[in-house]
């Protein structure tokens, strides 16, 4: 992690003397994770929330920018309609803050607010690329209240597992000047993730007798509400696969950003 905030720092200073055009703005939308409790693009969508901080580069192609953002991810087996995940009845949500550099390819040459024939005046099709840093916090909803699953171990963990990850963002966007200080852009960006615990599900259903009665209330909800009858080791799950540990989650983030440029006086475009 130490690593990786020192390449943050070293992003942010080698291309802080090559912008010519600054922007800042908002990012609104929507999120929905892909796991085991969903397999379903754009199924059990949260929202998402962002501040943005950009810069420009002289070559009209790349642009660099910064994100802060809030997302909320949420699953439930009951939602998949599957009779195997109904029947496993597990469920979480989750904010995902997420922060780090972001490069985007522009398809076209394009500077926001720029009217030059030989540029893009109107807009732009690009890709997005980043390495970012996210924190996690998996509950689950017990007694009508949300409780935190990572330090209940419900897998029975040697450790727990770790809150704070790296996540890998690409896409794609279109961008378009808005009005001669404000550039639209809507943008469809996937997370690659190298956690199989954003969802707290991984492994196997665990010996109860090993953990907490919370942790094994949360770890097999198989019966829960007597719903079904328990299955197994001694009435229990125990032995049972409740997780695919060798597909990591992902989850994606799709919306729309609106960013406010401000330019260099000395080199400042028109709009025409």
């Amino acid at each position: 992690m130490t690593r990786v905030g020192f390449y943050i720092l070293f992003l942010s200073f080698s291309f802080s003397s090559f912008g010519q055009i600054k922007e800042f703005g908002l990012f609104a939308g929507g999120t929905y994770y892909t796991g085991d409790l969903n397999r379903s693009h754009m199924s059990q969508v949260d929202y998402s929330l962002g501040a943005i901080y950009k810069k420009d580069f002289k070559n009209e192609r790349v642009s660099l920018r910064f994100q802060l953002m809030y997302n909320s991810v949420k699953a439930s087996d009951y939602k998949t309609g599957l009779s195997s995940q109904v029947k496993r009845n597990l469920s979480f949500r989750s904010t995902v803050l997420e922060f780090g550099p972001v490069i985007e390819v522009n398809f076209f040459s394009f500077r926001p607010g720029q009217s030059n024939p030989e540029l893009s005046s109107f807009g732009t099709p690009y890709f997005l690329l980043g390495v970012n840093y996210m924190k996690m916090n998996p509950k689950a909803l017990y007694n009508g209240e949300w409780i935190e699953l990572q330090p209940l171990m419900t897998e029975n963990q040697s450790i727990p597992y770790s809150l704070n990850q790296i996540v890998i963002p690409f896409g794609i966007g279109v961008k378009v000047n808005f009005t001669p200080n404000t550039v639209l852009s809507i943008e469809y960006g996937i997370r690659k993730t190298f956690t199989d615990y954003l969802d707290d599900v991984s492994g196997m259903y665990p010996n109860p007798s090993n953990i907490s009665s919370l942790s094994a209330e949360l770890a097999d909800r198989t019966n829960y509400g007597e719903l079904y009858q328990p299955e197994g080791i001694n009435g229990t799950s125990y032995g049972l696969q409740r997780g695919n540990p060798s597909d990591k989650d992902w989850y994606t983030v799709f919306g729309f950003m609106l960013t406010y440029q401000f330019i260099n006086r000395s080199t400042c475009p028109s709009w025409q």
